[in-house]
């Protein structure tokens, strides 16, 4: 009786496991395809025709992500049988969704369908944005950081000289002391840029 008492008093009464909330951690920057793989470039190449906007989405997220799966091998129809169905999440084949007027992925019939901005629907799903700019080569970054950070000591330099005419001799020891630290960690940067030679 006594060890009975004391499971009863440890067993919750919630179902489930834990408490389920926001993520932890959240992505600080946004998934990049590889833009000169031939796997990238053949699933934008895919053309997903007779899907609803949502399906439509759904699959066009996929891509963005590399979510997406080809098939490797035709898959069979769910209204003919007939291994006709060549894209992949479809499923049923392209003559019979033209026949039925119905969404080749969840079978929602065309006039059900609910028509999403038409701008959205001609965006070239074939072509990612690779924005060049943003992706700066090592050594380009590098430089950039080093010359941010030689015109941020510069400025502090110059605001100090501005109110160097009030100043007392400790107060110009450290002008002297903030400019030869600068330099030695420009020259340091730069060694490292340039390789050490």
């Amino acid at each position: 009786e006594n060890s009975a008492w004391r499971l009863e008093g440890i067993m919750s009464c919630r179902k489930g496991g834990p408490r389920k909330g926001a993520p932890r951690y959240q992505n600080r920057v946004a998934f990049k395809h590889n833009k000169h793989s031939k796997r990238t470039k053949q699933i934008q190449g895919i053309s997903h025709d007779g899907l609803c906007p949502k399906c439509r989405g759904i699959i066009k997220w996929r891509k963005k992500y590399r979510k997406y799966k080809p098939l490797k091998a035709p898959k069979r129809c769910g209204s003919c049988q007939k291994k006709k169905i060549v894209r992949a999440y479809h499923t049923i084949c392209h003559d019979c969704c033209n026949k039925k007027q119905v969404c080749a992925k969840c079978l929602l019939p065309r006039s059900e369908w609910k028509l999403e901005n038409e701008e959205d629907e001609d965006i070239d799903e074939e072509n990612i944005d690779y924005d060049a700019s943003e992706e700066l080569d090592s050594k380009e970054s590098k430089e950039k950081k080093r010359k941010e950070m030689k015109e941020t000591k510069e400025a502090e330099i110059l605001e100090l000289n501005a109110a160097g005419s009030a100043q007392t001799g400790k107060e110009k020891e450290k002008i002297d002391i903030i400019q030869s630290v600068t330099e030695s960690k420009v020259s340091n940067i730069v060694k490292v840029n340039s390789g050490g030679q």
